[in-house]
């Protein structure tokens, strides 16, 4: 019945040239997070499919400009009603592209726009507003078939190389959706003394140039024409906020203040409201049930032995049906369990997966060392291995060398 809902308003709505953006009309109501998913069913057979050798190369491209100065931009969080909003547009496309119905109309400063020769849709903020950008999260979706698994890169600005391995499970595993982040995690600098520490991350800059498809360019690049990246919004998101004033001490104390209260929405993989959020709650309404995982990066001296590390929670979560795949295809060092083999970098402040825990969902946590992400990089073929180790979460098998992920109308 919902479904068909979403179609009388497709059609008011109306799309053109694969792009479809809000003309003010009121959004559907999100799908129940409770109703059945028409579309996928456990006992589905499982159908082989082989990676798409185009694909990551033309997401990589699509991605690219959403993410240009998010180096330097601060995540600004959805009020309640864009929260609504948000979340009913992302939930009603993931029905829509499951589907195959046309797409719902986005709501004010959103678009949804069709791959060119591909099966899959990009939603994100509408990039010709840059003055308001809120570093509002990615979103692709495969349209038709696809695996049931939602694959999420939240610090690909601060953990290099996490970009193009997402791409590549995305593409390997044919899955559903992909959730990537477009502004960095502090803001463009270093991380705070009093970060969450499950997510150690990486070096400072890194994610810029080598990190692969969907890097952006110049390091300097900002948005809005100035050093104020928060979209006029009375964030303290730009450097030169700091010093601004003359020099005058109450300036830099409430410029300090902004910046400090900004920045509590900047890690969309810790803060309890940001579009990233919204669009994974979205996808898991969409999407009952529907395993997600989700790809970090730390320094080798945080865990020396260690190449990967690897955590799972929520109903039917199994860690061994990622870790054994795993083993068989990292060479690096032990791909460890958290918390059985090693007490920290288990995501275990991670709002993602307490939602995803919630909803009834699993979700899976993966950590990758500085040196097994070079390699990742580097090596293409190593990549694709890497990434067919991640078939087991979305077919629930865990034997390395599975028959590829279960596609799911």
């Amino acid at each position: 019945m919902k479904s068909a809902v979403y179609v009388v308003l497709f059609t008011i709505a109306g799309c053109s040239q694969g792009v479809c953006r809000s003309i003010g009309s009121a959004p559907g109501a999100a799908p129940s997070p409770a109703a059945p998913n028409p579309g996928h069913s456990a006992a589905e057979p499982v159908i082989a499919a082989e990676p798409d050798s185009g694909e990551q190369e033309v997401l990589g491209e699509q991605i690219a400009p959403l993410r240009k100065g998010g180096r330097r931009l601060i995540a600004e969080p959805p009020d309640d009603a864009e929260d609504t909003a948000y979340v009913a547009w992302v939930a009603a496309a993931g029905l829509a592209a499951q589907n195959k119905l046309p797409p719902p109309a986005a709501p004010p400063g959103f678009a949804l726009r069709a791959v060119p020769g591909r099966d899959l849709w990009v939603l994100s903020e509408e990039p010709k507003e840059k003055k308001r950008r809120r570093g509002a999260a990615a979103v692709v979706l495969r349209t038709g078939a696809a695996a049931p698994l939602i694959v999420e890169a939240p610090h690909t600005f601060f953990d290099r190389g996490t970009l193009p391995v997402a791409l590549a499970v995305f593409d390997a595993q044919r899955a559903r959706a992909l959730l990537v982040n477009t502004s960095h995690r502090y803001g463009g600098r270093p991380k705070p003394g009093d970060a969450a520490g499950d997510d150690e991350g990486a070096e400072e800059g890194e994610g810029a140039g080598g990190e692969g498809a969907g890097d952006e360019g110049a390091d300097g690049e900002t948005t809005g024409g100035g050093a104020r990246t928060d979209g006029g919004r009375g964030h303290g998101g730009g450097g030169g906020d700091l010093g601004a004033g003359g020099g005058a001490r109450g300036e830099r104390r409430a410029a300090r203040e902004r910046l400090v209260a900004s920045l509590a929405f900047a890690d969309v993989a810790h803060a309890e409201r940001s579009f990233f959020l919204s669009a994974h709650r979205a996808l898991l309404q969409s999407f009952p049930g529907t395993p997600a995982v989700q790809l970090h990066g730390f320094q080798d001296s945080s865990a020396a032995d260690a190449a990967a590390i690897a955590s799972a929670v929520g109903p039917s979560a199994d860690l061994e049906r990622l870790l054994a795949p795993l083993r068989a295809v990292v060479s690096e060092g032990k791909v460890l369990a958290y918390p059985a083999d090693i007490n920290k970098l288990g995501g275990a402040t991670n709002v993602q997966a307490r939602w995803s825990r919630q909803m009834g969902a699993p979700f899976y946590h993966v950590e990758m060392s500085r040196t097994l992400r070079d390699k990742l990089i580097e090596d293409a073929e190593y990549r694709r291995r890497f990434a067919a180790a991640f078939a087991g979460i979305a077919t629930g098998k865990g034997q390395a060398g599975s028959d590829g992920p279960g596609l799911a109308r």
